[in-house]
């Protein structure tokens, strides 16, 4: 009985260890300033450097039906954690078409993401959340 117990444990922990024990990515912040889109997690327990010290940002468009494509990405090296927002990742604003839907994703140790739009209200750009399942922003 003994041994079917710690076989159930290894079993049990090597399928967690699998999963990465996770309950899927962590959010990403994001706010918007005059040239870029600024990321980061305002996570400080979560947020690590991997072995490498590189992360990479992604932006992908939502597309239900051709799949995640990625539209801007950049691997950072040695560069500080964007933990704040004084250390956050700039991402171009060109890199955005006006109120399309995008999933930015920060992959550090962890994962972290969000869906964005970036509109134009009373002629001010500003960042909205979608609505879920659609893949722009009115």
């Amino acid at each position: 009985m003994r041994r079917l117990f710690s076989k159930s444990i290894l079993i049990l922990t090597t399928g967690c260890l699998l999963n990465g024990c996770s309950q899927g990515p962590l959010p990403l912040e994001v706010t918007l300033h005059q040239e870029y889109v600024c990321a980061f997690t305002n996570n400080p327990k979560k947020t690590n450097y991997p072995f490498d010290k590189k992360f990479i940002i992604f932006v992908a468009k939502a597309d239900y039906t051709n799949g995640y494509k990625s539209t801007y990405e950049k691997e950072y090296s040695n560069f500080p954690l964007p933990i704040e927002e004084k250390d956050c990742v700039k991402i171009p604003l060109k890199a955005f078409e006006k109120n399309v839907a995008y999933d930015i994703t920060l992959d550090i140790y962890k994962t972290f993401d969000t869906r964005i739009c970036v509109v134009e209200h009373n002629n001010k750009l500003e960042i909205r959340e979608p609505e879920p399942g659609e893949t722009t922003c009115k």
